[in-house]
């Protein structure tokens, strides 16, 4: 569905990736900081051009493309949220941008999924931490992409919230039909959320495959670290629950 191979190269940084994602899947990409993930994601949306390499979307090359032409919408970890547009008015962003008609049944669908309903009128500082982090998700979904890209979009939350949007973001994936590309380091997410795991570090992808495959390959240094780390916490989590 989406194959992707590129480099990047800055002073001090060198990213080389090649992957592919599945239709319909969730997929975390995991590592720690300054790997390169989120720089993955910004060259998957058009906003960071690589050096080499290239993009296809469902055989499509989409690498010259800019990023409004991809049917890949990036959702950045600060969210992006505009402090002068109330929550209504952030739904109908991407309309205005794109030039569209407004899909009025999808916007009150959406609107109906992420609980929006009574929040329309409101501005983004009347909004509590998992508001905003819905309508920045809702906002996304309004340009109705292939792909979305989710930029550490659980940082910052305390430990009930976070499980509390892991268990939206499931719900939405499947009830919207998404294939997600999400990035973190947390364990946490990769455990409740990966239909598939990327490991990246140091610009290079170190394992790609399911947490059941990562659990029982054998790879050197701190991919294997990562797999023990996942690991534990499966297990203690099994002994809490059982």
């Amino acid at each position: 569905m989406l194959k992707a191979e590129f480099q990047k190269n800055y002073k001090e940084f060198f990213l080389d990736v090649s992957f592919e994602i599945s239709s319909l899947s969730y997929n975390i990409f995991l590592g720690p900081s300054g790997a390169g993930k989120s720089l993955c994601l910004k060259i998957l949306a058009g906003f960071e051009h690589p050096d080499k390499g290239r993009i296809l979307l469902y055989n499509k090359n989409i690498s010259h493309l800019p990023p409004e032409k991809r049917q890949i919408v990036y959702l950045p970890q600060n969210l992006g949220i505009f402090p002068h547009l109330n929550v209504k008015k952030h739904l109908l962003y991407s309309f205005k941008c794109q030039k569209r008609s407004v899909n009025k049944i999808f916007l009150e669908r959406v609107i109906e999924e992420f609980g929006l309903k009574s929040f329309l009128d409101r501005m983004p500082s009347e909004l509590s931490g998992g508001e905003r982090q819905r309508l920045a998700l809702a906002r996304a979904l309004m340009a109705q992409p292939k792909v979305l890209l989710l930029d550490e979009p659980l940082s910052g939350l305390d430990f009930h919230l976070k499980m509390k949007l892991i268990n939206f973001l499931k719900d939405i994936k499947e009830k919207f039909g998404l294939t997600v590309i999400h990035v973190t380091h947390d364990p946490i997410e990769a455990i409740t959320l990966a239909e598939e795991v990327v490991i990246v570090e140091k610009g290079k992808i170190q394992f790609s495959g399911t947490l059941r495959e990562l659990f029982h390959t054998d790879v050197p240094g701190f991919t294997s670290e990562i797999a023990r780390q996942l690991s534990y916490l499966r297990k203690g989590l099994n002994n809490c629950l059982g």
